[in-house]
Order: structure tokens, then C-alpha cells, then sequence
């Protein structure tokens, strides 16, 4: 995203709508790089996430797989939705790029953190970034068809 943002930017304002097609291409290419590689990781060795940043107890690292790999499923829609923010600055969409960075880091979140154990039980709370991601998703691709449509092609 921060590698994209300035070269979608200039080409923004340029016109050119054929070399932002191309940057997105390729940035959407290493999203969905980054999305395979950080959930596989979680999935496959959880707890080297809990080592790294913790000295856990051997109780943590019974516990902690479960936890991990059920919130590592937001990093296959993560790095989408933070790209988004910069794609969307790029094209000088400053609305969008700012409901996505606060929906998925306080509002829906926020919601959910405080609703699913409410509404499921206690350890669905680690289900809150999984679906705030989904969530997100949706509004960020149906907007990137949108505004990436809008541009001319030069």
C-alpha cells in the first residue's frame, strides 16, 4: 500500500488510468501473497506467534492455538482492507479510505468485541476481527470496482 500510494496518485492525477489498473494488479497480487502466507503461518505454528511476543506459561500454550488460529482467519481479508485505505487515498477518495480505517479498527470491531460473547459465548470474542474483516470487504471491493471503473484508460 505505501509503495502503491504514490505511484496510483501520480498516475491519478495524470490520467492515466491504464497504469493504475496495472499497480493494482500487482498489488492485489501481493495481497493476496501476504493473506495466504500470514493465515498459513497461523495456522500451522500458533504458538510461534505467542513466543514471540510473550514468555508464555505451559497453560498459554495449551490455550493459545485455538485462539490464534481463529483470529489468524482475518489476515485472509487484512491485507485487502488495509491496502484499500491507501488505494483509496490515491484516488483522492478520503470518505472511503476513512470508513474502512474506522470501521475495521473501532466501530465494527468495537461491536463485536462487545456483542458476540454477549450474543454466541465468552470465546467467540475472538471471532470480532474475522468478521469485521469480512464485513469490511464487502464495502471495499464493491467500492474499488467502482471508483477503478471510473477511470479513464490512457
Amino acid at each position: 500500500g505505501q509503495a502503491a500510494q504514490p505511484i496510483i496518485s501520480i498516475n491519478y492525477g495524470a490520467k492515466l488510468g491504464g497504469r493504475i489498473k496495472e499497480t493494482l494488479k500487482y498489488s492485489l497480487a501481493m495481497a493476496v501473497f501476504f493473506s495466504a502466507f500470514w493465515t498459513a503461518l497461523t495456522l500451522m505454528v500458533p504458538n510461534l506467534f505467542i513466543k514471540i511476543f510473550m514468555s508464555p506459561t505451559p497453560e498459554v500454550l495449551q490455550i493459545a492455538p485455538g485462539i490464534i488460529r481463529v483470529y489468524g482467519i482475518s489476515f485472509l481479508l487484512l491485507p485487502l482492507n488495509i491496502f484499500s485505505t491507501y488505494y483509496f487515498q490515491a484516488l483522492m477518495k478520503p470518505k472511503a479510505a476513512f470508513f474502512v480505517s474506522v470501521s475495521r479498527g473501532m466501530v465494527i470491531s468495537g461491536l463485536l468485541i462487545l456483542s458476540l460473547p454477549v450474543l454466541l459465548r465468552p470465546d467467540a470474542l475472538w471471532m470480532a476481527m474475522p468478521v469485521t474483516e469480512l464485513v469490511v470487504v464487502v464495502f471495499v471491493m464493491a467500492r474499488m470496482k467502482k471508483y477503478t471503473k471510473e477511470l479513464s484508460i490512457s
